[in-house]
């Protein structure tokens, strides 16, 4: 049994949501960028591919750990 509080698990929700959007948006990066490369990808759609995630997307995500999580399976 672990005796973090509410406030030490949402941080770790958080860092959890937040390593895997920046392995995600690193994978979709260098897709795009050997796409580009190869002349399949324009460069706006380089442009897209090099925008981060938002606020938003992040706290969505810690909410999808988390509900996993909390599930009473």
């Amino acid at each position: 049994m672990s005796n973090k509080n509410p406030f030490e698990i949402r941080t770790e929700m958080l860092q959890m949501a937040k390593d895997y959007m920046d392995r995600q948006w690193e994978m979709n990066y260098m897709f795009t960028q050997q796409l580009f490369e190869q002349g399949k990808k324009t460069a706006q759609e380089m442009q897209e591919a090099m925008k981060p995630y938002s606020v938003e997307e992040l706290t969505k995500k810690a909410q999808e750990f988390y509900s996993f999580v909390s599930k009473k399976d």
